[in-house]
């Protein structure tokens, strides 16, 4: 069996035994470097952010209270909806502020997800130390470890959610590990153990709950793990942990069973669109804007298939089994993730297979060098991963600098609107038309998020939101509700108190400000008018804030 750990040459150059250790925390730290770029340049989540970061911050609540049946079960993101449990939890004990756990947590919601993001970014930044340390065990190979650490830096998309709270950012650890148990199959001389097909199971297990994007990585064990006994446990334990895992989704498996099949026979996003399975003109264009966003990747994997089909008809039936397998496993996995992303396009539901890139890279090393087994192979594939590497530090050198500019812009332009916002009386009435995913006032953003809370918590959270957040009415133009946590819109109440009230537009349309102030007078059982005095426009956003001013109408007097 040929050896990858031949590789690297002797020399100094490559194999840098005397900073071996300390190249092991290169990308890593970088990584965290970045991560933490973006998470405060991001600023309050609650600004840019609702969807999904509160989505899975009401469960992560309701879970870290002990309730584990949860309103979001759709990805299932179950990893995700513990890890913010946990970290909540950890939070409320080192720094909390109220005597109350809920209380605190939406008095701080933005506090408590920053947290729970640097979290996430610290975690991901020790996984890519350890997976490359298991490297470095594996291959001997330092050239090795650097690649298998890029993993998360070679989607562009990756930019986009760092700093975030998406269950996208937990895609890393279940492929990281999975690349690293085919990198150690590849070496190892005996067959798939007992102990691996468990920890291959977890893993898998793990990425499923994480999103259901990871099922094709499934497959890919199947290739190497012999005999079909084997395989049937396997897949069978990946169930039985998933089951566990998934726990939420399990407590309510008709609920998530019902949308998993309605993703399947419908071609629209979410279990929407018509009955037909796939729409053939969507799946051809879903492909070709994939294969535009993400040329790289596609130029690597053709590499691969190529020299797989040249390495069978070189060598026949002298072909190594592993390597066949292995390669092919690969080739399918990606080829099914083909098919599912270009059958409900996004482009982060094509991050699983992204993320395999570095271990692409490595079975084409390895079959090249089975081809030309020669010295000056070993030179050739070395040059090309550090080529690689060079590419991928341009890549990130382009694209950091470009996302930086964008989302400073973005948050800056957002952030002013926020600072008036924030000086405004807290006892104050506030009225806020908005359907966007950000917006200036953190009650929005709560109020969106209560649409996934649990049921048996709802009436907990109102009663808590209404007396942190009084005097709030949020009306979504979307399906024009005015909704609110406590007391009913009464603009005669209103009146009587003295207190401002005012009225926040997300877009500075009259059509919009006649839509909400009418809302409130179908709802209020005394007519009234109003009077409006602007005191706040983002030009750059189009966001408005104005004064109102209520009076009530008196009703005509009928003559005897």
């Amino acid at each position: 069996m040929f050896k990858l750990t031949e590789i690297p040459l002797k020399t100094s150059v490559f194999r840098l035994k005397k900073y071996q250790s300390l190249l092991l925390f290169v990308l890593p730290v970088l990584y965290l470097a970045a991560g933490l770029n973006f998470r405060f340049l991001l600023g309050n989540l609650s600004l840019r952010s609702v969807d999904p970061d509160y989505v899975y911050f009401i469960s992560g609540l309701s879970i870290s209270e002990g309730y584990f049946k949860v309103g979001h079960i759709d990805h299932p993101g179950t990893p995700l909806q513990l890890l913010i449990a946990l970290v909540f939890r950890i939070v409320f004990l080192f720094a909390g502020k109220s005597e109350s756990f809920v209380e605190d947590v939406f008095s701080r919601p933005d506090f408590y997800m920053s947290i729970t993001s640097i979290f996430i970014i610290i975690l991901t930044s020790l996984l890519l130390f350890f997976a490359g340390k298991y490297v470095l065990k594996t291959t001997k190979s330092v050239l090795y470890v650097l690649l298998i650490q890029t993993a998360p830096f070679l989607p562009q998309i990756w930019y986009d959610i760092i700093g975030r709270i998406t269950p996208e950012l937990m895609m890393p650890f279940p492929v990281l590990f999975l690349s690293v148990l085919v990198i150690h199959f590849w070496f190892e001389k005996e067959p798939v153990n007992s102990k691996m097909i468990w920890g291959l199971a977890l893993i898998s297990a793990f990425g499923l709950a994480v999103k259901l994007t990871y099922l094709p990585l499934i497959l890919l064990p199947l290739f190497y793990i012999e005999p079909w006994k084997k395989r049937l446990k396997f897949l069978a334990a990946t169930g039985l942990f998933f089951l566990i895992i998934a726990l939420p989704a399990t407590l309510q498996f008709s609920r998530f069973f019902g949308w998993v099949k309605n993703i399947f026979v419908h071609s629209g996003s979410y279990g929407n669109g018509e009955a037909n399975i796939i729409d053939f003109a969507a799946f051809k264009n879903n492909l070709n804007e994939l294969f535009y966003a993400e040329k790289t990747f596609f130029y690597i994997l053709a590499v691969v298939v190529i020299l797989l089909v040249v390495y069978l008809v070189v060598f026949r039936k002298k072909a190594d089994s592993k390597i066949v397998l292995v390669t092919t496993g690969l080739i399918t996995t990606i080829a099914v993730e083909i098919i599912l992303v270009g059958k409900h396009y996004a482009h982060r539901n094509f991050i699983p297979a992204l993320l395999l890139s570095p271990l692409l890279v490595f079975v084409a090393t390895g079959i090249l060098q089975k081809l030309y087994p020669k010295k000056i192979t070993k030179w050739i594939v070395s040059l090309g991963i550090i080529g690689l590497l060079v590419l991928n530090i341009q890549h990130n050198k382009h694209w950091l600098p470009i996302k930086n500019e964008v989302l400073g812009s973005d948050i800056e332009k957002r952030s002013s609107t926020w600072h008036f916002a924030s000086m405004l009386e807290k006892d104050s009435y506030k009225i806020i038309a908005s359907q966007d995913y950000g917006c200036p006032f953190i009650e929005y953003t709560l109020m969106y998020s209560m649409a996934w809370a649990p049921n048996h918590k709802k009436a907990e959270y109102t009663s808590v939101l209404g007396k942190l957040y009084p005097n709030t009415y949020n009306y979504f133009t979307w399906d024009n509700t005015l909704r609110y946590w406590a007391d009913k819109f009464d603009a005669q109440k209103i009146i009587e108190s003295g207190k401002p009230v005012y009225l926040y537009l997300e877009r500075n349309e009259d059509e919009l400000y006649e839509k909400t102030i009418s809302k409130l007078k179908e709802i209020n059982s005394n007519d009234f008018t109003v009077e409006r005095e602007k005191l706040y426009f983002n030009p750059e956003t189009n966001e408005i804030i104005f004064k109102l001013n209520f009076s009530l109408v008196e009703s005509p007097k009928v003559s005897e």
